[in-house]
């Protein structure tokens, strides 16, 4: 396809037609071959035989980008550099001119100029995405001025009254997309991308995405019991139950290395403290617990962890 569509745009053997051989190259683009990805982007972003299209040409280096594609790489950093057709983003420019600089010496010589005032959280806007059980694909435009690290979330849905689990993906970046080829075990998975600050006290998320009919959490508890108090595991399958019903997901667990003994609601992100609290309320409590309290970097982005423990 890619040989074809390389007659076709030069002219070996016939006269060039472009729109020809942009079919070409979008059929093996869309297989996956970076090198027809980044020809797609190209005859894209120069409008050849077609409108030019920015936005679109972005997706498609970004794609042969994650690649490794160095071109693509390249190019993509002067998009960024230059805000011709789409917003500049030098920390973005910086970012892709660094991935190419080994093969493209151009790259190597770019000095992007970053932004230096404070950061803000902005959910980020997906592109494309190909979320299936060969690959994770997503492509996403950043606010200029927002974080730049975004963590990439892909999550199994449980059973109507099962454990949530640990993500199958997790991945922070500062990169503009990710690609990666491991197998999904289902097809029955939500996705999202979420700004983390620098300090990681807080976040900005894009809506929860999966295929129809699967419904995303309210958000993500965990509760923690000891299974030698025959009470707190009861309590623990009531609460449960309720909070299912009110679309959260659910996790019981008895790990109880996770608990601590002087608060029963824990939360990782300042935007959860909502949460925490609604759920801290819903909860009997003493003096001398603290009802909710942030631990950094102790779970996703929408966990809340509560430590039936506490009352004992």
């Amino acid at each position: 396809m890619l040989g074809l569509g390389l007659l076709a745009d030069r002219g070996f053997g016939q006269q060039r037609d472009f729109d020809v051989a942009f079919e070409w190259y979008l059929q093996a683009a869309s297989l996956g071959l970076a090198e027809a990805q980044f020809n797609v982007a190209i005859m894209l972003d120069a409008g050849l035989g077609r409108d030019r299209d920015v936005q679109e040409a972005q997706i498609w280096y970004t794609r042969a980008a994650l690649r490794d594609h160095a071109r693509a790489q390249y190019n993509l950093g002067l998009l960024y550099e230059t805000g011709d057709g789409i917003a500049s983003n030098p920390a973005l420019a910086a970012y892709w001119f660094g991935k190419a600089a080994q093969t493209v010496p151009a790259a190597a010589q770019k000095e992007v100029t970053q932004v230096t005032e404070t950061r803000t959280l902005a959910p980020p806007m997906v592109t494309f995405a190909d979320v299936g059980a060969s690959q994770v694909e997503l492509v996403w435009d950043a606010d200029v001025n927002a974080s730049a690290t975004h963590l990439v979330e892909v999550i199994e849905t449980p059973q109507a009254d099962g454990n949530y689990g640990a993500p199958i993906l997790s991945v922070a970046t500062v990169a503009s997309g990710i690609l990666d080829l491991d197998s999904l075990p289902t097809n029955n998975v939500m996705w999202r991308i979420v700004n983390l600050a620098s300090d990681d006290t807080d976040y900005a998320a894009d809506e929860w995405s999966g295929r129809a009919g699967i419904h995303p959490p309210r958000g993500r508890i965990t509760l923690i019991s000891d299974p030698a108090v025959k009470s707190m595991e009861n309590a623990a399958s009531v609460f449960a139950s309720s909070l299912r019903n009110a679309g959260y997901w659910v996790q019981i667990t008895d790990d109880l290395s996770k608990k601590s003994d002087n608060f029963y609601v824990s939360y990782g992100y300042a935007s959860d403290q909502q949460l925490a609290n609604a759920v801290a309320a819903f909860l009997p409590s003493t003096e001398q617990i603290t009802p909710a309290k942030q631990l950094l970097r102790s779970m996703q982005p929408g966990e809340v962890v509560v430590n039936l423990g506490a009352f004992r």
